[in-house]
C-alpha cells in the first residue's frame, strides 16, 4: 500500500471509537466503510486506537480494561510505536465489532455490557469479551449472539 493510500485510510484518533462501534454493526455497516476499516488495519491503525478501545471497554464495565488491551498490544510496545501491526489492528477491530454486535442484538448498551462481561454457561463458563481476543472464540460469541437475534435456542 502506498503512502497516499495509507494516509487516506488512517482514522483520526478522536473519531476512532465511535466509527469502530458504529461501522462494525452488522446491519448498518456500509460496505465502503468496512472496506476502509480493513485498509486502515492493513496500513496500521494509530496506536491511540488501543487507548480508545480501552475507554470503550471501561465504559462497558470490562474489569481491568487496561490489562485486557495489554494482551492485544503491551503498553511498552505502544509507547515505542505510532502504528499497530496488522494483526494488532485486526484484534482491536474484532473486539470493537463484538461489542457493536452485542449492542445491536441486545438493543441497549446496559444489556450488551451484562452479556459481554459475565461468564456464560453455553460458552463453557467463559466471559464473552474475553473470547473476542481469539478468532475461534469470537466465532462462538457471534454464533450465540446471532442465535439470540434470530430467536434460536442458545
Amino acid at each position: 500500500m502506498d503512502e497516499s493510500t495509507r494516509r487516506s485510510c488512517a482514522y483520526a484518533p478522536a473519531d476512532l471509537p465511535a466509527r469502530l462501534v458504529r461501522e462494525a454493526r452488522p446491519v448498518y455497516g456500509d460496505p465502503a466503510s468496512l472496506e476502509e476499516l480493513r485498509h486502515a488495519a492493513e496500513a496500521g491503525l494509530p496506536v491511540e486506537a488501543v487507548k480508545a478501545l480501552q475507554g470503550e471497554l471501561k465504559r462497558f464495565g470490562v474489569r481491568r480494561a487496561s490489562e485486557f488491551v495489554n494482551r492485544i498490544v503491551p503498553r511498552a510496545t505502544r509507547k515505542r510505536r505510532k502504528r499497530l501491526k496488522r494483526e494488532e489492528g485486526e484484534a482491536v477491530l474484532r473486539v470493537a465489532a463484538t461489542v457493536a454486535l452485542a449492542v445491536y442484538v441486545w438493543g441497549e448498551e446496559e444489556r450488551a455490557a451484562e452479556f459481554l462481561t459475565h461468564p456464560h454457561p453455553l460458552l463453557g463458563g467463559a466471559v464473552p469479551i474475553e473470547l473476542a481476543l481469539s478468532e475461534v472464540g469470537v466465532r462462538q460469541v457471534e454464533d450465540m449472539l446471532w442465535g439470540i437475534h434470530y430467536g434460536l435456542p442458545v
